[in-house]
């Protein structure tokens, strides 16, 4: 009698290897879908970063655009002191004049408006290394003059108006030679103060 012959090892054939499959089946899937759920979450976050460092440095150019327009008004308020002297009433001129094309009509012009005002001289001194004063009649002086530059960024678009950034700006700019008399008989100068 012949009697079959028993394996005490565990039969590793096809079946047994599909049973083991089929436990594990679209666990790969459920990986992949994982790591794209984390992909897309970290590219979205990226963008989102960018989008908000692209919007500070846009603020910080358009604020440094007024900050120098501002300075360039006490710079044109010393050449007109200079060359034109004090009777100057064109203190409103326009700087960086951009006209930005959106596709849009009509499109939207930036520009940044700068009111100075005249310079107010502010302390008199007498000249001691100016070698003018030497043997001279007319006696001249170390004048400082007071100055302030606001430059306002607006962006029109039509008949809408709306200001983008705003800049003050005072200094102290001290002259000489200055004949004396332009600081003891200062022009009158008018002031218009705004709340």
């Amino acid at each position: 009698m012949t009697h079959p012959r028993t394996d005490p090892r565990p039969h590793h054939g096809p079946s047994s290897k599909r049973r083991r499959r089929a436990g594990e089946r679209g666990s790969a899937f459920t990986v992949a879908l994982l790591v794209l759920l984390v992909l897309t979450i970290s590219g979205l976050a990226v963008t989102l970063m960018t989008q908000t460092e692209l919007r500070i440095g846009s603020n910080e150019r358009t604020a440094n655009r007024s900050l120098y327009a501002s300075d360039s008004g006490v710079e044109v308020a010393t050449a007109r002191k200079l060359y034109i002297g004090p009777e100057y009433h064109d203190n409103v001129f326009l700087l960086n004049t951009t006209l930005q094309d959106t596709g849009l009509a009509p499109n939207t012009t930036f520009a940044d408006q700068v009111t100075v005002t005249p310079l107010i001289p502010l302390a008199v001194q007498y000249c001691n290394l100016c070698m003018v004063n030497k043997g001279m009649s007319q006696s001249y002086s170390y004048i400082s003059y007071v100055v302030n530059s606001t430059a306002v960024r607006n962006g029109v678009n039509g008949a809408a108006t709306q200001t983008v950034a705003t800049k003050l700006l005072g200094a102290t700019i001290g002259m000489q030679p200055q004949p004396s008399g332009d600081a003891i008989n200062p022009v009158a100068v008018q002031i218009s103060v705004q709340y």
